[in-house]
């Protein structure tokens, strides 16, 4: 019984480490985007366009 009661216990926080790892990768991205240089961003805005 003291098993299913730590257990119980570490699926409560499942949900928060999923948000956790959600918002870090989103908010990478957001800061990655932001510093990217103008040459690279005009090259990918390229990219699709090129032959």
């Amino acid at each position: 019984m003291f098993r299913s009661v730590i257990y119980e216990t570490w699926l409560d926080w499942v949900p928060y480490v999923a948000f956790g790892i959600t918002a870090a990768v989103f908010i990478t991205f957001v800061i990655r985007a932001i510093a990217l240089k103008k040459e690279s961003m005009d090259h990918m805005a390229r990219l699709p366009l090129d032959d």
